[in-house]
């Protein structure tokens, strides 16, 4: 199940933050919350957080990083695994993610 992306905008010229966007997945048994910049420039860092903040995710996104909250610390590693897909165009992620394939490398743990 995917659900809407939301944005949050700049409140005001004189306080300027980019962009940023909120999806939740699912995938299986996984479930996942990517924050990230709305607009994707260059190689992103892509960080894998077990059960952290909305707001701090908020804030990398808005720094330029590609932030995964998951719920369940044991299944970081599949998490990556899916996005590991994404970069190569496979897997249950590929098609919504897809605008990302170009911007990421995902880690090794």
């Amino acid at each position: 199940m995917l659900t809407a992306q939301s944005t949050a905008a700049a409140p005001s010229q004189d306080d300027y933050r980019p962009a940023t966007t909120t999806t939740r997945y699912e995938a299986g048994s996984l479930t996942g919350v990517v924050h990230a910049p709305r607009t994707l420039v260059g190689m992103l860092p892509m960080v894998f957080h077990f059960r952290g903040s909305d707001v701090y995710a908020q804030e990398l996104a808005r720094q330029g990083f590609v932030v995964v909250l998951v719920d369940d610390r044991f299944s970081l590693d599949r998490h990556r695994e899916l996005w590991r897909g994404v970069v190569a165009g496979t897997g249950p992620l590929a098609e919504r993610f897809g605008r990302f394939a170009g911007h990421l490398a995902v880690a090794e743990p």
